[in-house]
């Protein structure tokens, strides 16, 4: 097909090499839907087991600090002085093997991450809303939202295990709709395959 030709898809004329492109994967709806299912599947076990759904997030946080690491290391000769960044990626990589090796300890520091994160963006609102209440549409409400802030901090500190569980459930919602929005856009690239 020559590549002057047009294609229409979600409501857009596409021409030219993109046609060829959108119409090449609009063929492939079905492994989209497949991949959609699977993450809506995944995310329903996660959210029926919540102990399942929180050692997941145990080893995402450890892959991410070892892609960090590897990142850090990797990419050192970007730096006139190399030393730090290898010390740095070496201790992230270590981070991660500790971070799979003892998840317990993860999720601890993960809460309290996510509590501290809490509690200084809090204060920060608080600060800003007070000082600059004269000059700030609806100062009352960005120091309600402080508050609630820095509480919601102090709750995930005071009860880590909570802040876990959200997490948890959070990740598990998370990729169901990741899940149910990916099948959505495959039906919509059946339905663009099809009308051609």
């Amino acid at each position: 097909m020559a590549t002057t030709d047009t294609y229409r898809a979600f409501g857009i004329t596409f021409a030219g090499e993109l046609a060829e492109e959108v119409r090449r994967i609009a063929k492939r709806w079905w492994l989209i839907a497949l991949l959609g299912l699977a993450t809506v599947v995944l995310a329903i076990l996660l959210l029926a087991n919540l102990a399942t759904a929180i050692g997941v997030l145990t080893v995402l946080v450890a892959i991410a600090l070892l892609v960090e690491g590897v990142d850090d290391i990797v990419m050192a000769g970007r730096h006139r002085v190399r030393w730090p960044s290898y010390v740095i990626g070496a201790l992230w990589i270590i981070v991660g093997i500790v971070a799979l090796v003892w998840p317990g300890i993860t999720l601890l520091a993960l809460a309290v991450v996510v509590g501290v994160g809490f509690v200084v963006a809090g204060i920060g609102q608080i600060g800003a809303a007070l000082t600059w209440r004269r000059g700030l549409p609806m100062w009352g409400l960005w120091l309600t939202l402080g508050i609630l802030t820095l509480l919601i901090g102090v709750i995930a500190l005071v009860w880590p295990g909570l802040t876990i569980l959200t997490l948890a459930i959070w990740l598990g919602i998370g990729l169901l709709l990741r899940g149910l929005g990916t099948l959505w856009f495959s039906l919509q690239l059946r339905k663009a395959a099809v009308s051609r």
